[in-house]
């Protein structure tokens, strides 16, 4: 996939990093992974609706968890597996060249 047809762009500045939609594919992307999201969090509030009891609540809280961070994960990996990566912090650590340093 070339750079310019990538749907995200991804800015890194040392250990930061963030990603971005770009254009309508980008969005679109990004409204179905938000989708799948709140297709989990109704899922969670169904199950905490029924009479489970403490234990069952626990479980159903750590399971809520654990699906979220699970899919938290998948998304970053896929929206970077298809995002152009800027370093911001590459420009910075570049060498300067030898004639551009100026004399007073």
């Amino acid at each position: 996939m070339r750079d310019e047809d990538k749907p995200f762009a991804c800015y890194r500045d040392g250990l930061g990093m963030k990603i971005v939609p770009r254009g309508a594919a980008g969005w679109r992307a990004f409204g179905w992974w938000m989708a799948s999201l709140f297709l989990l969090v109704g899922l969670f509030i169904a199950v905490l609706a029924m009479e489970l009891g403490e234990p069952g609540e626990i479980v159903a809280v750590a399971g809520f968890l654990c699906l979220t961070g699970v899919w938290t994960f998948a998304m970053i990996r896929w929206m970077l597996a298809r995002s152009e990566v800027i370093d911001l912090a590459r420009p910075a650590k570049e060498p300067r060249r030898r004639g551009s340093r100026r004399r007073s």
